[in-house]
């Protein structure tokens, strides 16, 4: 069966733990797909891990209080109005990638950096 990886991050081809033949899988109870090695575990995760950038899925547009984050219609990105937005942090914390943090800025407001663009009128 040929499954379609769930993540292509750049860097190679997903690692896949062995899978034992046909004809032994018939004499036996053992598992048919074996599990990663630890050295296989890491390096799968560490593909999946490090591809930490904004995959323009709308999360943070779907959950902004404000309606300060909206997609950009020329590129496709994403765009946060820090004129508007309050910091809450919503959208740092249920961003599936990561790609949005939440800094302190010197005048003491919280503000989302990350991955996205800054909108024109914002600054």
């Amino acid at each position: 069966m040929n499954r379609e990886p769930v993540c292509r991050p750049p860097g190679g081809e997903a690692v896949r733990p062995p899978e034992r033949d046909a004809d032994q899988r018939r004499c036996d109870w053992v598992e048919a797909v074996e599990c990663y090695s630890e050295e296989q575990a890491r390096l799968a995760a560490s593909r999946c891990l490090a591809t930490i950038e904004c995959t323009w899925c709308e999360v943070c547009e779907l959950l902004c209080p404000d309606l300060c984050i909206t997609r950009d219609p020329d590129t496709g990105h994403m765009r946060i109005d820090l004129d508007h937005c309050k910091g809450c942090g919503l959208c740092a914390h249920f961003c599936p990638k990561g790609a949005i943090q939440m800094e302190v800025e010197q005048t003491g407001e919280v503000t989302p950096k990350g991955d996205f663009h800054i909108a024109a009128d914002a600054g």
